[in-house]
Formats: structure tokens, sequence, C-alpha cells
């Protein structure tokens, strides 16, 4: 039973480092550098050609609502015209970014880490 689990749990940490490092990699082939912003991302988003926007009005607010896929990457975004409400990137199904305008009180310049799981 303990080999049964450790063999899942070395799997989950190869499945989630494999998904980090996809990311890092497509990060790095759209800014240039290793790291990137949620301003970064969210301008990729919205000038990207494969990108659906939806557009829905409630109270007097239009909100946008972004969605982007790019083979394991799935980008997703909401905006109010002014503010990144909220900002998502998935690779192979985990969670690269999760940014919440409610929650996250760093400024949308503040480079993205993605965390290194070789030594996990």
């Amino acid at each position: 039973m303990n080999q049964s689990f450790n063999n899942l749990i070395n799997k989950a940490k190869l499945t989630l480092n494999y998904a980090f490092g996809h990311a890092k990699e497509k990060i790095y082939s759209v800014t240039g550098t290793s790291s990137a912003s949620v301003q970064q991302i969210a301008d990729y988003i919205k000038a990207h050609p494969d990108t659906k926007v939806t557009n829905k009005h409630y109270l007097g607010v239009t909100l946008s609502f972004y969605e982007l896929e790019q083979g394991e990457m799935k980008y997703y975004m909401e905006t109010n015209q002014v503010k990144i409400l909220q900002l998502d990137v998935h690779s192979h199904y985990h969670s690269v970014v999760s940014y919440r305008s409610y929650r996250d009180h760093f400024s949308l310049d503040t480079p993205v880490k993605f965390p290194d799981l070789n030594g996990v």
C-alpha cells in the first residue's frame, strides 16, 4: 500500500512539473523572457487572433469573457473594460496562473513565478 501511494505521489509530481515546464516554455515564446506579468499575459490573450470573446451586459456594466486554447494551454480572462477581474492559465489540466482582482493585491506588472518541482 505504501509503495502504491509513493508511486502515485511521484506520478503527480512528474505531471505537475511537466505542466509548469510547458507553461514556462509557452510564456518564454510569448514574452521572450522566462517570466511574465498578469498584464503581459492579458495583452497576449486580447491580441491573439484565435481568442474567443463574449460580451455581456449586467446592470449597465459590460463584462468581457476571453477564452483561448493552444494545444495543452488554456487561457481564460474576465474584464470590465477597465480592469482585469480574473485571469487563469491551465496546462495539462493543472492551474499555472490564477489571478483574481478581489483577492490578489500585487501589481499586474509583478512577474509570475512558476514553482520548481524538481526538488520536491
